[in-house]
């Protein structure tokens, strides 16, 4: 087989496994095999690559479309060039472009791109809960995550650091100690540091409420940063240090940047299917409930609003916790369509 057809060949496998791995959601299975072609041989590596450098080479990242965060890194020489080279050391033929080259080049402009080094694979990994929903994930370090319901994170893990981005909902994270590779986590309203813990994330709004359970975290509001992650992340100075039972809230200015004592086990107690409330409001207690059903249960009577609530009620299915707030607290549920139903003060 001659030098041409290889390169083909490579070209056209590279260009599909470079349109696979944009996918939202890759599948581990996915990720296996990808690793296993781009392992095969140094051919299958410098194919890739060249794919990656045509592409960081086009003017729509010139322009400024994909962002310098994204840009892929690469030492080898771009497509174009390679093309070039070979069109003056062979016969004056035209240089082409495979089909399905073309075809999937196209489909690059609304795809980000995953940075590639020979040593060095990033895989970014994309994880989702639905509606009252909960899942564990573990992460190839060996670090646990589990995810409550309606929650998504994107994970991405690489040579000097590993990252989580909590986009929504809240986490529950058990991080493996790696010195050569600190752990960060990027939240609305703020930046945590792992320092080898176990602890907690919940976001509300724009404010994320961190909780430890063991170990350390550090804070950080995004105040002090600049375009979130940056390369020197680890140079900025700390809001505060949490160590067990205590909470931060990011991105709450009302609350001051100062760690606050709290009851890890309460926060935590969604691991199993349960709420605990010691003092909170009913609203509260409401607000919490509606995150696990796909119906909005509203407080009818605005007296109820600040009633405190001292209580464990269990996350079962919605009738079934319905009937334990009408027990508990003395309410009635009047149920006015498919996704609504008011809770109002039983009549004395």
């Amino acid at each position: 087989m001659s030098e041409q057809n290889i390169d083909d060949k490579m070209l056209d496998e590279a260009t599909e496994w470079f349109v696979l791995m944009r996918a939202d959601d890759i599948s581990k299975a996915r990720s296996k095999e990808f690793v296993r072609w781009i392992s095969q041989s140094s051919a299958h590596q410098e194919a890739y690559a060249e794919i990656g450098g045509f592409w960081d080479g086009l003017s729509v990242l010139e322009a400024g479309v994909v962002s310098q965060k994204s840009k892929m890194t690469t030492n080898v020489t771009s497509l174009g060039e390679h093309k070039t080279r070979k069109k003056k050391e062979n016969a004056p033929e035209k240089s082409r472009w495979s089909p399905r080259l073309m075809v999937a080049s196209l489909a690059f402009l609304a795809l980000s791109i995953i940075g590639y080094k020979y040593s060095d694979i990033i895989l970014m990994e994309s994880h989702t809960t639905k509606i009252g929903q909960m899942a564990d994930v573990i992460l190839e370090d060996g670090s646990h995550l589990a995810l409550n319901t309606n929650s998504k994170i994107r994970v991405d893990l690489q040579n000097d650091r590993r990252v989580v981005y909590l986009e929504r909902g809240e986490v529950y994270f058990e991080i493996s100690k790696d010195k050569n590779r600190p752990f960060f986590v990027e939240t609305k309203g703020g930046l945590v540091r792992v320092l080898g813990t176990k602890f907690n994330i919940r976001q509300r709004g724009n404010t994320s409420d961190v909780t430890v359970v063991e170990g350390a975290v550090g804070v950080m509001n995004y105040g002090k940063i600049s375009d979130g992650m940056t390369p020197d992340v680890t140079a900025v100075s700390l809001d505060a240090t949490l160590t067990p039972n205590q909470k931060f809230s990011l991105g709450n200015d009302a609350l001051g940047n100062i760690a606050r004592p709290v009851d890890s086990r309460a926060v935590l107690s969604w691991r199993d299917r349960k709420l605990i409330y010691n003092g909170e409001s009913f609203a509260a207690l409401i607000a919490d409930i509606n995150r696990y059903y796909d119906v909005e249960i509203r407080i009818g009577d605005p007296a109820l609003n600040d009633i405190e609530v001292v209580a464990i009620l269990k996350i079962e299915d919605r009738a079934a916790t319905l009937k334990a707030l009408e027990t508990t607290f003395h309410v009635t549920a009047q149920i006015l369509s498919k996704d609504l139903i008011m809770l109002y003060p039983n009549k004395l």
